[in-house]
C-alpha cells in the first residue's frame, strides 16, 4: 500500500510538471495476468499506471506501479505489487508508435499461509521484497491527438522464483 501513494506522489510531481516539459504522458493499464512465485501460481486481473516522459527523439523513460496480483486459496494468501523504472524504444509511424520496454522492478510479495508448529497449526506471514527485471513489446494507437490506446505484453523475472506475464491493455493521454 505504502508504494501506491508514492506512486500516486510520483504521478502528482510529475503531472504539475507536465506543462512545463515536452512529450510527458500518463497511462493506466488492465490487462491479464499469469504469475509464479514459491508458494503459489495463478492467473489474476492486473492494473497498473506509470508516468512517462520522452528523453530523446526515439526514447522515453517511464516510471510505473502495477498491482500485480491478490491470490487466495485454502492455504495461502498472497499479494503482489512492482515499482518500476523502464526505458521505452520506440518507432513511429502514421496510425501509432511501437515500443520495447526494458527496465528494473522493486516487487513487494505479502503473503499469508497455513504452518504446523509441534501439531499446532497456525498462520505464517512474510513480507518479501525482491528485485526483479522487466522486458516488454507493445504498440500505442493513435486515438487523436493526445489520446492513445495501449496494447502490451511485459514479462517480470525476479529472486525467489517470481515470474510474471501480464497482456494489457490500457489508455495513454500525452499532456502536451
Amino acid at each position: 500500500m505504502k508504494q501506491l501513494f508514492w506512486m500516486l506522489g510520483a504521478l502528482v510531481v510529475g503531472l504539475s510538471q507536465a506543462n512545463a516539459a515536452p512529450k510527458n504522458y500518463g497511462v493506466v493499464t488492465a490487462g491479464y495476468n499469469d504469475f509464479d512465485f514459491a508458494q503459489a501460481s495463478d492467473s489474476e486481473l492486473a492494473f497498473g499506471a506509470a508516468f512517462g516522459k520522452q528523453v530523446h527523439q526515439q526514447w522515453y523513460a517511464e516510471l510505473g506501479y502495477l498491482n500485480l496480483f491478490d491470490y487466495s486459496d485454502d492455504t495461502v494468501n498472497a499479494e503482489g505489487e512492482a515499482l518500476y523504472l523502464a526505458m521505452l524504444g520506440k518507432a513511429s509511424g502514421g496510425t501509432g508508435e511501437l515500443f520495447y520496454k526494458v527496465g528494473v522492478a522493486r516487487v513487494d510479495i505479502a503473503t499469508d499461509f497455513a504452518c504446523d508448529d509441534s501439531g499446532v497449526a497456525q498462520r505464517c506471514a512474510s513480507d518479501n521484497g525482491i528485485a526483479a527485471g522487466l522486458v516488454g513489446l507493445g504498440f500505442d494507437y493513435f486515438v487523436s491527438l493526445k489520446s492513445m490506446v495501449r496494447v502490451e505484453y511485459v514479462h517480470l523475472s525476479g529472486e525467489d522464483s517470481f515470474s510474471t506475464h501480464m497482456l494489457n491493455i490500457g489508455f495513454r493521454y500525452n499532456f502536451n
